[in-house]
């Protein structure tokens, strides 16, 4: 047994994310993130399993992994064919073992905890999710062999009964938190710009937000629209072709991925998040918690997330997302409203409290 009265469970959690092409993902981010708020509870003896360039906090004990490396499909590959064999190498005798990606393994023995995002490749019918829809109707029936299922939101754990045929009672929820370090700053930038903060795919609603800033142009407000996230080498001609298309493509800033954004979502008029699918919704939290007005489509974990803390409009109505932004800059009490709400919404979200529901999740599975 990994824990009994008095005696923390025993976890190896992998942390392969944190080398890999996740390392700048949301999965990367929710690995390293939980890692950290993990180390600081004495009820659990937490262990990774990752390479030795990862830095890992203090009190987590490193168990080697060693890859090759590649074209992040290899990548994915490599790891899934030889993680049994590190586990059974390295894993420490009754500790339970955590995958935090999406990429549900073969040949895991009990007790395992599996996170479940989202199940994104299953629900958009898209060209560019075909490769990962082939897969995930490999892996996906793997996560009904998981002990617990961990779903970062309400509407993944939803979304992992209906289409994954998950047992409820196996399945938990923790939202994801959002990191001490996003607060707000003094607020609007000059010259203005609204942000968008995403990867970007065809489910992210660039063309959505696009046009909202086409309007905006169109009646003369001067904003930019800023576009931080990582846009993977497949994808750039189709975001450049995108921007092309639009009435004002000079007041749009495709800026790649920023190492750094809370300078970005402080100094922003208005946050908009024109995705049409969301596991979670991490960025509208990191929004609020610098206190930016969110501007949002009400939809999948958007609604669940944003809540009372931002304006969600119908999903996909560019028109009542376009009013929604003009009413925050045109509006400065309304603006403070939303600053506020936002706020305290994102206040209700903490990394801590994450960790918290992941070593219930640990104990129990571990009895």
């Amino acid at each position: 047994m990994s824990t009994g009265p008095g005696r923390p469970v025993t976890v190896l959690l992998d942390a392969h994310p944190l080398s890999s092409v996740a390392a700048g993902s949301g999965v990367g981010s929710y690995t390293r993130h939980l890692l950290a708020a993990l180390a600081t509870r004495p009820d659990v003896d937490l262990h990774a399993l990752c390479a030795a360039s990862v830095p890992l906090p203090d009190g987590v004990t490193r168990l080697p992994l060693r890859r090759l490396g590649g074209p992040a499909r290899l990548e994915v590959l490599e790891h899934a064919a030889r993680l049994p064999f590190d586990l059974h190498r390295h894993r420490p005798d009754g500790s339970v073992f955590h995958n935090p990606g999406f990429h549900a393994p073969a040949g895991v023995a009990a007790p395992w905890v599996q996170t479940l995002f989202d199940v994104i490749p299953l629900v958009f019918d898209s060209p560019d999710l075909a490769q990962l829809r082939a897969r995930w109707r490999r892996f996906g029936p793997r996560y009904r062999r998981a002990d617990a299922v961990i779903a970062i939101s309400h509407h993944a754990a939803d979304e992992g009964c209906r289409l994954l045929g998950l047992d409820p009672a196996r399945l938990h929820v923790a939202p994801l938190g959002v990191d001490s370090s996003f607060v707000p700053g003094a607020g609007p930038a000059d010259p203005p710009y609204l942000l968008v903060v995403s990867q970007f795919s065809r489910r992210k609603g660039f063309a959505e937000a696009f046009s909202v800033i086409d309007h905006l142009v169109d009646d003369g407000y001067a904003h930019r629209l800023l576009v931080a996230g990582r846009v993977h080498p497949w994808a750039d001609k189709e975001l450049s072709a995108l921007r092309a298309t639009a009435r004002h493509p000079e007041r749009i800033e495709l800026l790649g991925e920023v190492p750094n954004l809370v300078p970005l979502y402080q100094g922003a008029s208005a946050f908009i998040m024109s995705s049409r699918y969301e596991g979670f919704g991490l960025p509208a939290l990191e929004a609020m918690a610098c206190g930016t007005p969110v501007v949002a489509f009400a939809n999948s974990a958007v609604s669940e997330v944003v809540g009372p803390g931002g304006q969600l409009v119908a999903d996909g109505d560019v028109a009542a997302l376009t009013e929604a932004v003009r009413a925050v800059l045109d509006t400065p009490a309304l603006a403070l409203e939303w600053r506020e709400r936002g706020m305290s919404q994102a206040a209700g979200f903490s990394w801590d409290t994450c960790a918290a529901q992941h070593a219930e999740v640990y104990r129990a599975v571990a009895q």
